[in-house]
């Protein structure tokens, strides 16, 4: 199965544009992440903990989500890094079968996510969300669904999808 997503995190008092992708194979079992050097390691600790909170087993197989961005070899401030932590939480909950989520293409999220699975969103502006499908190349076919929780605001010509309906799922879903 493979899967791709799209995201920003601040960098400089600017947001990045990133696209993520992943993929599940029959290789040796577990869970790596490339693309946020460093970060990774306690990327990946801070999911599986989660994902055994939710009681979450996964199936025997090789999980990889990759970051495709200018990254790598920047110095980031108060943890902006962190930002794509909701993607990519998301994308591995999908591509392990916990979400039901088969195409992550037409998706949009970007936020950090504490031990607890609260999730704090990049606050965007009106013009900053309506200058997303410029970001990230859609054709006026595709419509932007943004991953986020209930309060956050979503610019009207997006769809939302709610981060705790995706919570809920994973309940029914065990």
């Amino acid at each position: 199965m493979n899967m791709r997503t799209k995201s920003l995190y601040p960098y400089a008092g600017q947001y990045c544009p990133v696209d993520i992708f992943g993929y599940a194979s029959n290789g040796i079992p577990g869970i790596e992440i490339v693309g946020v050097g460093k970060y990774a390691r306690s990327m990946k600790e801070k999911f599986i903990y989660l994902s055994r909170m939710r009681n979450l087993k996964f199936p025997l197989k090789r999980f990889v989500l990759c970051v495709e961005g200018e990254i790598e070899g920047k110095k980031f401030k108060d943890e902006e890094f962190r930002y794509l932590e909701l993607p990519l939480l998301v994308m591995l909950w999908s591509l392990t079968g916990h979400l039901p989520l088969n195409q992550l293409e037409d998706c949009f999220a970007s936020g950090k996510i504490s031990v607890e699975g609260q999730v704090q969103t990049l606050e965007l502006t009106t013009n900053e969300q309506q200058n997303l499908a410029e970001i990230f190349n859609l054709t006026q076919e595709q419509s932007l669904k943004v991953i986020a929780p209930n309060a956050s605001y979503v610019y009207e010509d997006y769809y939302h999808l709610p981060f705790e309906g995706l919570m809920e799922s994973l309940q029914l879903n065990r």
